[in-house]
């Protein structure tokens, strides 16, 4: 485990009026019909993957179909809006916990309140996140693209996840002294760019980025968790490249709307959280490059908390400025 989960104490309280809302037979009878599970990201995304496994063990738990359903864009704004506009009590959100903590800081004006209408149920996984760069680059670790960047000022240019990945990547340069510019992607053609010299660096999930490294089509110089990954063990971290200030992990999880009655949260958490101990389900997300967690609401609730005030200090701090309204 991360050291910000070790630390878990005590979570944010849960007001009284969504305590009255549920009595334990209403959780014991949950879910009445097909609960949706929205994710921001693509198929074959980490969300995504992680999303469709907890699905399809959480429908044989349920005699219930689960079903996830992709909507992505605009950096998971359209998936939460989506998720919000559902309000049949049988939809949850399944997403990173930047859509709530970061993506904040990053727009102006969003279509709903990411701490009041959106309440964490449990930490499901910790995504790997993969600093590349193009093969066209004459570095080999994190310390020469520094080098390199300084040397060429405004000259390259880069492409991060959204949120976390890519407010980190804000700060770190701004903190090295370099600049590159910003290539937006809404697909998948990162990679393809990234192996042709046409984007130079990239923040990206291992396992999205994974098979172009091991077939050499782009140069991994570092993950960004606090340890190696086990799909690549032999990539450092940012903090063994001497750069431990860049230090983050992609939380994913899985939150409900703000009406979802405490002991509903509570059921689901307890039923995430046995699948997760499921020895082939712990391998099955090994294998994509992530970590299985599995948490109480109050336990994440804080998580989300820790990087609401984490991510809200570094963006103060280097004086990064939210994007035009959407």
């Amino acid at each position: 485990m991360t050291r910000s989960v070790k630390r878990l104490s005590r979570a944010v309280s849960t007001g009284l009026l969504l305590a009255s809302l549920a009595t334990p037979v209403e959780a014991a009878g949950w879910p009445e019909r097909t609960v949706r599970i929205i994710v921001p990201g693509n198929a074959g995304s980490s969300p995504d993957a992680v999303a469709r496994t907890l699905a399809d063990m959480l429908a044989k738990r349920w005699k219930q179909p689960v079903v996830v359903e992709n909507r992505p864009g605009a950096d998971g704004i359209i998936a939460t809006r989506g998720f919000l506009e559902i309000r049949d009590g049988h939809a949850l959100l399944f997403t990173t916990h930047s859509t709530v903590t970061v993506v904040p800081l990053l727009n102006e004006k969003l279509p709903y309140d990411p701490v009041r209408d959106v309440v964490p149920i449990s930490l499901a996984a910790e995504d790997f996140l993969i600093i590349v760069v193009s093969p066209s680059l004459p570095v080999n670790s994190l310390t020469e693209f520094v080098t390199l960047a300084r040397a060429r000022p405004k000259t390259l240019n880069f492409f991060a996840a959204f949120g976390a990945p890519y407010l980190s990547y804000l700060a770190f340069q701004k903190r090295e002294g370099f600049e590159t510019t910003f290539v937006p992607y809404r697909t998948g053609g990162s990679l393809t760019d990234l192996s042709e010299g046409r984007i130079h660096v990239g923040v990206l999930p291992i396992a999205f980025a994974l098979g172009q490294v091991r077939d050499g089509r782009i140069k991994p110089l570092a993950v960004t968790n606090e340890v190696r990954s086990p799909a690549a063990p032999e990539v450092p971290t940012v903090a063994e490249a001497r750069y431990p200030d860049l230090t983050f992990g992609g939380l994913l999880g899985l939150f409900g709307p703000k009406e979802m009655a405490p002991d509903v949260r509570e059921r689901i958490a307890a039923d995430v959280r046995a699948i997760l101990n499921e020895p082939e389900v712990n391998q099955r997300l090994t294998n994509l490059g992530l970590l299985a967690y599995g948490t109480t609401p109050a336990e994440f609730a804080k998580i989300i908390d820790e990087q609401r005030a984490k991510w809200a200090a570094i963006a103060r701090e280097h004086n990064i400025k939210p994007k035009t309204a959407q």
